[in-house]
């Protein structure tokens, strides 16, 4: 809030078309299976006005914006099946959704859990929270992403962080931050970010503007 963002809210549950289909992660990805997600049983999601479900859908079998898409056959209803939301980005998505460009440049921030099939260990839980921010601003880049989360962390008292490269479906380029953990000795992966392909903002706010987008493991911050 020091850095003039806004707080976003979303639901715990949600349908896969916000959660991955918006964020440009095709109907076959591994994440979208029952072993990494929780899937509600016996129910059907509803999906938005079909102007933004054909962008998506365009998105996703031909590309956009001289992108190549996934080259599958989308499906609907892969799309409303039902689930608890596996990160806070679905928040995101839904918010450039309803964004106005008149309320442009703009920034966002939510803290909420999030739910994967995950075994759990020192680092893993099957539920956990997440903080998550983004960045709307034609002006913006990746050395700004960079900024916002080295301020982040050194609010937060992390004195030895490090950005690594690395693959998001809806980012590009994308960022990994690790913490160097004093006890164990070791570097600890805390969160991703990166830029929002056009490919999610496009379908989302009519134009490619760009997006500093972020999801940090809330629960490793406050305890690494």
């Amino acid at each position: 809030m020091d850095l003039g963002f806004k707080e976003m809210k979303g639901r715990i549950i949600q349908t896969a078309f916000w959660n991955f289909d918006t964020l440009f992660t095709p109907q076959d990805h591994p994440a979208r299976e029952m072993q990494d997600t929780f899937f509600i049983k016996d129910t059907e999601g509803k999906l938005p006005d079909k102007s933004l479900v054909s962008q998506v859908k365009k998105a996703h079998e031909t590309g956009i914006d001289n992108s190549k898409g996934w080259n599958y056959q989308w499906q609907e209803k892969e799309a409303k099946k039902v689930l608890l939301r596996t990160h806070t980005t679905v928040i995101s998505s839904k918010t450039l959704a309803a964004l106005k460009e008149t309320k442009l440049p703009a920034k966002y921030f939510t803290i909420g859990k999030v739910f994967r099939n995950e075994t759990i260990d020192w680092k893993h839980s099957f539920e956990f929270y997440q903080t998550e921010g983004i960045v709307i601003d034609k002006n913006a880049n990746f050395r700004h992403l960079l900024g916002y989360l080295k301020e982040f962390y050194n609010k937060m008292g992390f004195k030895m962080i490090k950005f690594v490269p690395t693959f998001y479906a809806f980012t590009e380029p994308s960022v990994e931050i690790k913490a160097f953990n004093q006890e164990r000795k070791e570097w600890v992966e805390l969160g991703g970010a990166g830029i929002f392909r056009p490919e999610v903002v496009i379908p989302l706010l009519g134009k490619d503007i760009p997006v500093l987008a972020w999801g940090q493991g809330f629960d490793r911050i406050i305890t690494d």
